[in-house]
């Protein structure tokens, strides 16, 4: 093991497109005849599309966070610097089959000011593309997490972190929603309440409290994005309208509907479950 590699904490989003591994299943070998060459090509077409369409997605986001170049004109010329300091985060993502893992470093020296932004960038593209995916009748399920990790070749997350956020995926989320496990709850009451010596602090505050206000708990206990709620769709601004969240609507009450008729009990109560939260938001949407 390499001596120079560093631990740190991160928060680490594990998104899994469920559904990709049935349609795997249903290729055993490569094809021997045109029959099964035509079969292979329209299945593996059908995955690799909704994997690609997944991380185009979060890379267009993400590459629009970078490119964004804060406007500091009505800003006083001695607190510029400090502004832009303070709109500073760290955030990554990349794909590892059909999941996207994004990750946070939360280790600074600016009193969590360029962590908690990355949390926040982190939230803001789970739960835009949570929305957008199901309006495309993608789905997505998704863990997320405070621990320690490190990187490998700069960029893959490997540690105790990584495999909380895929643990809460896998065995906790059950659903399309996006399950937070208490490391990233204590994260971000500790960012909170933690006692400031500088603006960047009092500015990671308001973050985090900001941050808090996308959190809800779910009717089995976990917290959860709302990522239907009022501040998700603030956080969204123009990308997101009512026709997004009104296919998205259309398509979870087709997957109940479907499940319920095939007596699916499993996949029927999930969907039951996505469909109630969805009823429960979609005023705010301006959807009657």
């Amino acid at each position: 093991m390499n001596e120079d590699i560093t631990f740190q904490y991160y928060l680490v989003v594990f998104l899994d497109h469920l559904g990709q591994r049935q349609i795997l299943r249903q290729i055993a070998d490569l094809p021997t005849n045109d029959d099964e060459k035509h079969e292979f090509i329209s299945l593996m077409k059908e995955t690799l599309g909704r994997v690609s369409v997944l991380r185009d997605s979060f890379k267009e986001f993400f590459d629009g966070a970078k490119n964004y170049k804060t406007n500091v004109n009505l800003v006083p010329p001695e607190f510029r610097e400090e502004f832009v300091a303070s709109q500073k985060s760290e955030a990554y993502f990349y794909g590892m089959s059909d999941s996207v893992i994004i990750a946070v470093p939360l280790m600074g020296t600016d009193e969590n000011c360029t962590a908690i932004n990355g949390v926040y960038s982190a939230f803001a593209a789970t739960c835009g593309i949570g929305l957008l995916s199901l309006s495309a009748k993608v789905v997505i399920r998704g863990g997320l997490d405070v621990g320690v990790a490190t990187t490998i070749d700069d960029k893959e997350i490997y540690g105790p972190g990584f495999e909380r956020a895929y643990y809460i995926e896998s065995q906790l989320a059950e659903y399309p929603r996006f399950v937070l496990g208490r490391g990233l709850i204590n994260y971000i009451m500790g960012v909170e309440s933690q006692q400031c010596s500088s603006r960047l602090g009092l500015v990671a505050k308001e973050i985090a409290q900001f941050c808090k206000k996308m959190i809800i708990r779910d009717s089995d206990g976990r917290y959860i994005l709302d990522f239907l709620g009022a501040k998700a769709k603030e956080v969204a601004g123009e990308s997101i309208d009512s026709k997004i969240v009104k296919n998205a609507l259309d398509f979870v009450k087709s997957q109940y509907e479907q499940f319920s008729k095939e007596n699916n009990e499993k996949l029927a109560s999930r969907y039951y479950r996505l469909l109630r939260y969805f009823n429960s938001r979609i005023t705010v949407w301006g959807i009657e």
